[in-house]
């Protein structure tokens, strides 16, 4: 991560805090909310949290939840928003942090890097993890640029099943799924790609 990506998300985090908006919602990605569903509660990682959606949804389901992000706009969020509930925030790079003690559940939702650096981030995750313990990611797919769906983001920083599965592995994980699902937006079909992996 880069000190200019760091100054982006936190301006845009903290102008939607002043106007009292959101830049991605309250509601969980819906992937990751389907993953989690059939999980015994225990303690989560959510990598890169944002505003803490997929985050507070856990919260709610009985997990214990660390939120890190390195927008400090974005971890202030976070800890207003779960006030009475088990979700600690903290301003941290994805690519250099790990959990003070063994997680069951890393989550990576659009955690857009380029890829020595997101390989850092699932390395990370990796290392955070209990024996047992799972990895769900979700990002943007370098297909969309193909499909005329990247809008301004650098497609330097979206990935492909490939480079995610080939992360998780060097990180001594166990890929359970590693692939791609159609989403639709108002400006047509998205494509993200997928990755379950778990530490053995």
């Amino acid at each position: 991560m880069t000190s200019r990506s760091r100054e982006f998300w936190e301006g845009r985090y903290r102008a939607a805090a002043d106007a009292g908006t959101s830049l991605w919602g309250a509601e969980p990605n819906g992937w990751i909310a389907e993953q989690v569903a059939g999980l015994a509660p225990g303690l989560a990682v959510d990598v890169g949290a944002g505003e803490g959606r997929n985050a507070l949804r856990l919260a709610r389901l009985g997990w214990r939840v660390v939120a890190t992000d390195f927008s400090p706009a974005a971890v202030e969020g976070v800890r207003a928003a779960a006030a009475g509930l088990p979700v600690e925030a903290v301003e941290a790079d994805a690519t250099t942090w790990t959990a003070p003690e063994p997680a069951d559940l890393a989550v990576l939702c659009y955690l857009q890097l380029r890829p020595e650096a997101l390989a850092a981030a699932i390395a990370r995750a990796a290392e955070s993890l209990a024996p047992g313990g799972v990895l769900l990611g979700i990002w943007h797919d370098r297909e969309d640029v193909d499909r005329g769906l990247a809008g301004t983001m650098d497609p330097g920083i979206r990935t492909t099943p490939t480079e995610t599965r080939a992360a998780a592995e060097s990180a001594a994980l166990v890929v359970e799924l590693s692939g791609r699902r159609d989403r639709q937006t108002a400006a047509g079909t998205a494509c993200d790609c997928l990755l379950i992996a778990r530490r053995p």
